[in-house]
């Protein structure tokens, strides 16, 4: 049986639409979400990463496919400021607009901007993000097709960013995640710094490892 060699490199322009295409088949816990939804869920998760830290996204690639990715960034602070700027509000009034059909992901998503609802992350006190902000300030976000899991390239795309961050002196990366993940990134030395139900019988942890 031959074996499929994989490579892990920084992501090109010619990626990102496989890229959004991923987060949208592993968008519902790990599953795909209905493609009605797709072109705003793209624009919402993958959107601001593309515009503002596309030097900060990595891909998987088996047989010239983009299989998997990661975006993130090692600057969370700055990113944020950047994000509600350049991503968050354009985005808002585009959906306003009718740029977008209307669906639970576009209605939760003009609530929450304009503070009606919580994100998850909101939900943890302030003082506690700005902490986590400062001793772990990258943070990072990784999608894989359902063919690659389970096989230790997550790990490895993982361990890439990583020693990115560490080429540039970032000390600490953060995540945010749901009960599905925990024992994956537990087993990449994530730690439990704190975590909150985000509404009933729904846990978010927010995790961090030192670099």
């Amino acid at each position: 049986m031959a074996v499929t060699e994989s490579l892990i490199r920084r992501a090109e322009v010619k990626d990102w639409p496989a890229i959004r295409a991923i987060c949208c088949k592993t968008g519902n816990a790990g599953n795909s979400i209905d493609e009605s939804r797709w072109p705003f869920f793209g624009e919402l998760w993958v959107g601001p990463y593309q515009k503002l830290r596309s030097d900060w996204a990595f891909v998987l690639e088996e047989e010239s496919e983009v299989v998997g990715y990661l975006t993130g960034c090692p600057d969370t602070i700055k990113f944020e400021a950047e994000k509600k700027l350049y991503s968050v509000f354009p985005l808002f009034f585009k959906t306003l607009l009718g740029f977008y059909e209307s669906n639970g992901d576009t209605k939760r998503f003009i609530k929450r901007t304009i503070g009606v609802e919580k994100w998850p992350e909101e939900m943890f006190p302030k003082a506690f993000r700005q902490s986590m902000y400062k001793e772990f300030p990258a943070h990072l976000h990784i999608n894989l097709d359902a063919s690659r899991r389970s096989k230790g390239t997550g790990s490895k795309l993982m361990e890439y960013y990583f020693d990115q961050l560490r080429a540039n002196n970032i000390k600490g990366v953060h995540l945010f995640c749901g009960a599905g993940p925990l024992n994956f990134y537990k087993r990449l030395q994530f730690s439990e710094l704190m975590t909150i139900e985000f509404r009933p019988g729904v846990i978010v942890y927010a995790l961090g490892r030192k670099l």
